[in-house]
């Protein structure tokens, strides 16, 4: 059978007039990209950006907000809850938006995003800013669909290439965001709320161009075929998956942020939680196996393809907890080690290192990724560099600026290839593509999911080493300066804080201050050693879910496109939706 034979017509999205002649499915295609397809993409390209702004900003300057207001503990809760919603919404909003038309999807996220960036840049207290961090993540959380939105404008064939090239050129400005942060700290006289007014401008900015250029198939055009009204596809939506979906989720993610936090990890609420989440999506397993859905949130015939979509998530999912946990991690420990406390600016090159690295990879996915093929070894090799990287941020001394910022900018250009080149095999190898944001939706998920678990856990062993070193290596110092030992537990606990406000208390000289500050960046290096080693373990199970995924056929790789703007130009036009039989 050749390949014409191989491939069949599931759904006509036609974009013409309502009024005119029904759409042949074996008129041929004109698939070449337009400069309203074009147009399209720059739009979601900005979607993009904001959803990257919303993520990065706010943790960069974390501290900075903590300090302006009052001390409430559950501060780490302004970014976590931005991880927590969008982890929901990003599937959710894939699979509504594969049913109902992305456009105003995108659009109501933009809408709750400025939300979000007016209620932080007004805020007053760390419940305001919380809530802040909710409405970014509905909004980043949908956002995120413009993986989908992308790969669905470009033929199939050139997929991977779009990625590389999404992430590359509009990676530049977004990922230069903490850089921007920093830099609107030091220089303006709003200091950290200048930074949600910024992202308050990308967004109204990202919103007028999708309002302008985004015109994908809408809910008449993706249905003029069935006839289904929007009552009709509501009453055949699997809510009880959405449900099962959503709150075993976010059960499962406050459990695991809890643990280590706000009560140990052995605690009734972190176990409770944990477990409680975790039957939640067991449960959901079950349901989508056996329920009679129309329009299922977990499709059997995603898992049942193995190579070509189960172990990618896992591929997703290891990626996502060392993407996500660098972010956090890197300007934290490159702060702690190398950079002077009042250096700003300087601090916010350092939290870029990861940015650079980010935008390396998008170069390399679209120089070469895209023209060598076989996706399963280009996984596998990835995986194998970031893990030896992996080691070499284990062995970082303070010493070590140099092997540090390089291995941080060579690990960051290895660890983002394998996601979007993941983003691509699942969007080329699902049956119909019909399905596409439902597909990167759980892709993203798993991610972001990564993200979060190894966040938690990591910070968690970070903090908890740090408490145990600390003092073995405060001992040293007291013993060579002859601290008295009424003075000993008050220098060791102005060493947790190590900062001039709790040194001032005391009365030590410079040179006691100066030695106890060496050995709190001693102690955090043996942290910091302990959580690469655990994260070492992660990428040798990514090594071995890359080796059994599998190369996209090049009979696969067509120049079909899944869908057309509808305002493009040329008379009616029809978004062919193709699946592979």
């Amino acid at each position: 059978m050749d390949n014409a034979e191989k491939e069949k017509n599931i759904q006509v999205e036609d974009t013409g007039s309502n009024d005119g002649p029904a759409y042949d499915p074996a008129e041929v295609q004109d698939d070449r990209m337009t400069f309203t397809a074009f147009l399209a993409i720059v739009a979601i390209a900005t979607q993009f950006i904001s959803y990257i702004n919303t993520l990065l900003m706010p943790s960069t300057i974390l501290s900075y907000i903590i300090a302006d207001l009052d001390d409430n503990p559950n501060y780490p809760w302004i970014t976590i809850s931005w991880n927590v919603c969008a982890s929901v919404l990003v599937t959710v909003g894939g699979r509504m938006s594969d049913i109902f038309g992305r456009r105003w999807f995108l659009i109501i996220a933009s809408v709750i995003a400025l939300c979000g960036a007016a209620v932080g840049a007004t805020g007053n207290s760390v419940n305001q800013m919380i809530g802040s961090g909710v409405l970014f993540g509905i909004g980043g959380g949908i956002q995120e669909m413009c993986y989908a939105g992308l790969q669905e404008i470009v033929p199939i064939k050139h997929r991977v290439l779009a990625i590389g090239c999404f992430e590359f050129f509009a990676g530049c400005i977004a990922l230069m965001s903490p850089l921007i942060a920093y830099s609107l700290l030091a220089r303006t006289a709003l200091g950290w709320r200048a930074v949600y007014w910024y992202i308050f401008a990308f967004e109204a900015f990202s919103l007028i161009l999708v309002v302008l250029f985004y015109h994908p198939p809408n809910f008449n055009t993706k249905h003029r075929r069935d006839g289904k009204t929007r009552w009709e596809l509501l009453r055949q939506m699997d809510f009880v998956g959405f449900g099962l979906f959503s709150l075993g989720c976010i059960l499962f993610l406050i459990g695991v942020n809890w643990g280590g936090r706000a009560y140990d990890w052995n605690s009734a609420h972190v176990i409770g939680t944990i477990v409680v989440g975790a039957l939640l999506l067991v449960a959901l397993g079950f349901y989508e196996a056996y329920a009679p859905l129309k329009y299922p949130m977990l499709p059997t015939k995603f898992f049942k393809n193995v190579r070509g979509f189960t172990v990618l998530l896992v591929v997703c999912f290891v990626g996502g907890m060392l993407y996500y946990s660098m972010n956090v991690l890197w300007p934290r420990q490159s702060g702690l080690l190398f950079v002077p406390a009042d250096k700003p600016i300087i601090a916010g090159v350092y939290a870029n290192m990861v940015s650079f690295g980010t935008i390396t990879a998008g170069f390399i996915v679209m120089a070469f990724c895209s023209r060598v093929g076989h996706e399963r070894w280009q996984q596998v090799g990835f995986m194998v560099v970031q893990t030896a990287l992996i080691g070499s941020l284990a062995s970082i001394g303070v010493n070590d600026r140099t092997q540090a910022i390089a291995t941080i900018i060579v690990l960051a250009a290895t660890i983002t290839p394998p996601q979007l080149l993941s983003f691509a095999m699942i969007s080329m190898g699902i049956e119909n593509q019909v399905d596409i944001g439902l597909a990167n939706g759980l892709a993203s998920t798993f991610r972001l999911m990564g993200g979060a678990v190894a966040t938690a856990i990591y910070s968690a062993i970070l903090a908890n080493t740090f408490a145990t070193k600390l003092p073995v290596k405060m001992a040293s110092v007291i013993a060579q300066y002859d601290v008295p030992n009424s003075v000993a537990p008050e220098l060791i606990q102005a060493a947790a804080l190590n900062t001039a406000d709790a040194y001032a208390e005391l009365d030590v000289s410079s040179q006691v201050i100066a030695a106890s500050g060496m050995a709190v960046k001693y102690a955090y290096v043996d942290a910091f050693r302990l959580v690469y080693l655990i994260a070492l373990a992660f990428g040798g199970l990514a090594i071995i879910a890359a080796s059994f995924t599998k190369t996209i056929p090049k009979e696969q790789k067509t120049m079909e496109r899944a869908i057309h703007m509808e305002n493009e130009t040329g008379g009616p036009r029809a978004a062919q939706v193709v699946e592979k039989v």
